[in-house]
């Protein structure tokens, strides 16, 4: 009669198992060998070799490689990781055989390395998703290169991996770069980035906002990743970054990445920003940099330097040109009362005056 389950199967006595993992069914066959496991039988390790040898079930012989991983049976997985001829039994072996693998294994770890080479992927995946953090930097070196394979199941596992371990032999932040660079997926950019920032921490995050070889169609997700990790920029890299955005809602959101309390030091970027970024069309970004304008005049007294001064009479060109041509318009500025023409940059060259010190 046969057996459904394996709480049926785990009440036999050694020798019914061993009888069963003989002559059973597959599904029985693969509960039989999880149960001689489980009773920790003196002869489970040579009789499960013997079985693993002659099984002629892909599925089977799977499950009977994890538990000869879990008995320690490193030759019998470095076997079956080389010769099965079924490549998901091969590649599950594979990835066993990486985790007994030790330091000074050659005969494992020259399989390994073979297979990461010049593997099919799911071998190579195989090899990746067993990596141990202290395998040969030659093995994670090849696991990084996995990151550029065109299919994305091997390109995910080898990130991850290298990501998680910290075995990466160049910046996390590269790397980064190059996987979302070819993952079409958003999810998985986004999921990237999150690892990358949770794994190796927010100053990995911040060298990819400042990459310039990242793709700025990617710019945005970054940005609401930055936001959502709440990680926050200096001025210097919220220059470079506005530097490659364009729409008003795109700008704002990375203004918004400021350190909180900079603005002090940000004086003159603030102040750049405040002369140059003025279209009408732009107003929720200009109230942004006005609040941000504000808490740096009101933070630093210090004399304007060169660049500011050069800003404060850019702007006061742009008042005095507006408030002409606002006095000339028969429609404009009635009985010469121009007080709410550029009322904002008024306020801000006032604040600015008793700085300019020459």
């Amino acid at each position: 009669m046969p057996y459904t389950s394996f709480s049926d199967v785990g009440r036999l006595d050694a020798n019914a198992l061993k009888a069963l993992l003989v002559a059973g069914e597959p599904a029985e066959r693969v509960w039989a060998a999880w149960a001689l496991g489980l009773l920790h039988d003196e002869a489970f390790a040579r009789d499960l070799r013997a079985t693993a040898a002659e099984e002629p079930h892909p599925g089977v012989r799977r499950h009977l490689i994890i538990i000869l991983a879990g008995a320690g049976e490193h030759r019998s997985v470095l076997t079956m990781a080389a010769h099965d001829p079924d490549e998901r039994v091969r590649a599950t072996a594979l990835q066993y055989l990486a985790r007994l693998a030790r330091p000074g294994d050659d005969e494992a770890t020259d399989l390994l390395a073979r297979t990461l080479a010049t593997g099919a992927p799911l071998l190579q995946l195989g090899c990746v998703a067993g990596l141990r953090p202290d395998a040969p930097v030659g093995l994670w070196r090849a696991a990084e290169d996995c990151i550029a394979s065109p299919d994305r199941d091997l390109r995910w596992t080898a990130y991850e991996s290298v990501i998680r371990q910290g075995a990466h032999t160049r910046a996390a932040s590269e790397i980064a770069r190059d996987l979302i660079a070819r993952e079409p997926e958003q999810t998985t950019r986004r999921d990237a980035m999150r690892l990358l920032h949770d794994r190796v921490g927010p100053a990995a995050l911040r060298q990819l906002a400042n990459d310039p070889a990242l793709n700025a169609g990617l710019l945005p997700e970054l940005v609401e990743t930055l936001h959502e990790r709440d990680v926050r920029l200096t001025f210097g890299e919220i220059d470079g970054l506005m530097a490659r955005f364009q729409s008003q809602e795109s700008l704002h959101r990375v203004l918004q990445l400021l350190v909180p309390g900079s603005e002090g030091s940000a004086r003159a970027f603030l102040l750049r920003l405040f002369v140059e970024l003025r279209a009408p069309s732009w107003s929720q970004l200009r109230e942004e940099i006005l609040t941000r304008l504000r808490r740096a005049l009101d933070d630093n007294r210090a004399p304007l330097d060169e660049e500011e001064r050069r800003l404060h009479r850019a702007l006061q060109d742009f008042v005095e040109n507006t408030v002409a041509e606002a006095r000339a318009n028969p429609d404009g500025v009635e009985n010469n009362e121009d007080v709410g023409v550029c009322e904002h940059e008024r306020e801000i060259l006032a604040r600015l005056a008793p700085l300019e010190v020459h």
